[in-house]
């Protein structure tokens, strides 16, 4: 795809931070574009930003966690504008804790939001996708904590982690149709996700107390980017069509590291198969 005018977009999570930043670059390219968060005033602020750019919009409170709000979001946006040609399932959510701290609550609302929300994304838009014949495109966006754990929490890097490896074979499942996949990767962004505790459920709330947050990890990176940088690298790789969208190309060492530790192991069932053989 590599032309936006036109064409409809749906971000989930577009109330502030990346979503936002995605939003308006697609705004600026030319695209109808459905602001969905789970905060109503975020989202219209965002569809209000968009229309200055001469754009149209519209804006939709939706929680990612309810595949009842993500299949209402989807048929109010077939209706307002046709066809979608990008999603962007965007919308996250983290909790400063370890996994060895956690309470169910916080596992319940971490994988409803960062890997149910995906998935209900993926299940309401892509057989209309598909029945459009329409060149699409979905991002799904992860994190540099879905390649290596993260410094935050077990629950955060669980729920990426899985993000990436649904794309993955998403993309294996989609080969030879219209329909592309991308998998967000970003490390540090200006954004509101420490923030993400003022949209928890009540019926899903933090349990009072426990130890002190501690980081389970430390990794030094770059100066967080803006929101708005994201998006504009995020449509360059769509028109690329590159799956894996990296924002910060100082994090390859920690990759690297990764890598050469599965090949190490994977090494050594050779070297213990040689042995079975001695």
């Amino acid at each position: 795809m590599l032309e936006y005018r036109g064409k409809t977009a749906v971000v989930t999570g577009a109330g502030s931070g990346i979503g936002s930043g995605i939003a308006i670059a697609l705004a600026r390219a030319g695209a109808n574009v459905a602001v969905a968060d789970i905060e109503a005033d975020a989202a219209e602020e965002t569809a209000r930003q968009v229309r200055s750019f001469g754009a149209s919009a519209m804006s939709m409170r939706t929680d990612v966690s309810s595949y009842a709000d993500v299949r209402q979001l989807q048929a109010a946006v077939q209706d307002r504008f046709g066809d979608v040609h990008v999603l962007c399932n965007n919308a996250g959510v983290s909790v400063k804790r370890r996994g060895i701290h956690a309470s169910h609550a916080d596992w319940e609302w971490l994988v409803g939001v960062n890997l149910w929300g995906v998935i209900h994304g993926m299940e309401a838009f892509i057989p209309a996708m598909l029945n459009s014949g329409a060149p699409c495109h979905i991002v799904n966006t992860a994190s540099m904590n879905g390649l290596f754990p993260s410094a935050r929490s077990a629950m955060y890097s669980a729920t990426k982690y899985g993000v990436i490896g649904l794309t993955e074979t998403y993309r294996n499942e989609l080969a030879g149709t219209p329909v592309h996949l991308s998998v967000l990767c970003p490390a540090a962004v200006r954004s509101r996700i420490d923030e993400s505790e003022r949209n928890r459920p009540a019926n899903l709330r933090a349990q009072p107390g426990g130890p002190e947050f501690v980081p389970s990890a430390s990794y030094a990176l770059s100066a967080p980017r803006t929101a708005e940088e994201i998006g504009l690298l995020l449509l360059d790789a769509i028109r690329d069509e590159r799956f894996y969208i990296f924002t910060d190309a100082s994090v390859r060492p920690y990759i690297e590291e990764r890598h050469a530790q599965l090949l190490s192991d994977l090494d050594a069932v050779r070297r213990w198969d040689a042995r079975q053989h001695d």
